[in-house]
């Protein structure tokens, strides 16, 4: 996350930090705080007494949390049953897709805290992205994600060094590891993420993580020659089904929410509105 933030710097300055008030810089920092710091630290707490497969089907619960935040923080964006339909399919879908790991797994009287903490992560994330829908579209994605993974970092660094002395080996191949997830996997992602924010429905937010699971584990299957078998064909169906009853709003819904917050494409900030042109 620092390398992502050191990365996202010149970018950010470009697109004119300057011109943020503080409270959004304030808002930034609290949902670095929650989203980078406080939801990836509940989920890699939580894997490490969970099974791999009961701890992607806790995250998986991602779209219900972003569903239920949105229908409560956003008036254009209530509920319907389609929404809801959409949810619980991604969730069925993952349910399916890990069910040889879940059949393995057994869940002991010691691991229902490390399985609250795996729900709170999809929780926390799921309101961090619907608050930043309602309060911070009109910042540059570039300057928010930039703020997020230098408060992110800092936290997690704090409490690695706090808890975890000396638990960093530095190798060549690990390094190699962290700048592809630092390049691709934040940097890129994550700018990706915010610039969609502002202009999907968040049920769409919602499925992505989602839609994510079934490409890995196809690619596991066509390059990593891992078997394929009924549940990932299933799993995957379901999921893709749910994506896409997600996708179905009527363009005159979303039409309706940037006349009615013109500022989301830049028009009351033109100074902020050019990202990186």
């Amino acid at each position: 996350m620092a390398l992502a933030a050191a990365l996202l710097l010149p970018l950010a300055l470009r697109a004119g930090w300057r011109a943020l008030t503080r409270s959004e810089w304030l808002q930034l920092a609290m949902i670095g705080a929650l989203n980078i710091f406080l939801s990836y630290s509940l989920m890699f707490s939580a894997q490490k007494h969970i099974a791999s497969g009961l701890a992607a089907v806790l995250f998986a619960t991602f779209p219900i949390w972003v569903a239920v935040y949105a229908h409560a923080l956003l008036p254009a964006e209530r509920l319907t049953p389609a929404r809801a339909l959409s949810a619980l399919l991604g969730l069925g879908g993952v349910v399916v897709l890990q069910l040889p790991a879940l059949c393995g797994a057994s869940v002991g009287r010691g691991q229902w805290v490390p399985m609250l903490l795996g729900t709170a992560a999809p929780a926390v994330a799921g309101f961090s992205n619907v608050w930043m829908k309602k309060r911070l579209t009109q910042v540059p994605a570039s300057v928010s994600l930039c703020a997020q993974t230098a408060v992110g970092a800092a936290l997690l660094l704090l409490v690695s060094y706090s808890f975890e002395p000396g638990a960093t080996h530095w190798t060549a191949r690990g390094m190699l590891a962290i700048s592809y997830l630092a390049v691709i996997g934040t940097v890129l992602t994550f700018l990706l993420l915010f610039w969609l924010i502002p202009r999907v429905p968040m049920s769409v937010i919602g499925a992505i993580p989602l839609f994510d699971t079934t490409v890995a584990i196809t690619l596991g299957t066509l390059v990593a020659g891992e078997r394929f078998s009924w549940h990932l064909g299933a799993g995957a169906a379901l999921i893709l089904c749910g994506t896409g009853i997600a996708n179905l709003v009527p363009a005159a819904t979303a039409a309706t929410r940037t006349h009615d917050h013109p500022e989301r494409e830049g028009a009351d900030h033109p100074e902020r509105s050019p990202e990186g042109a």
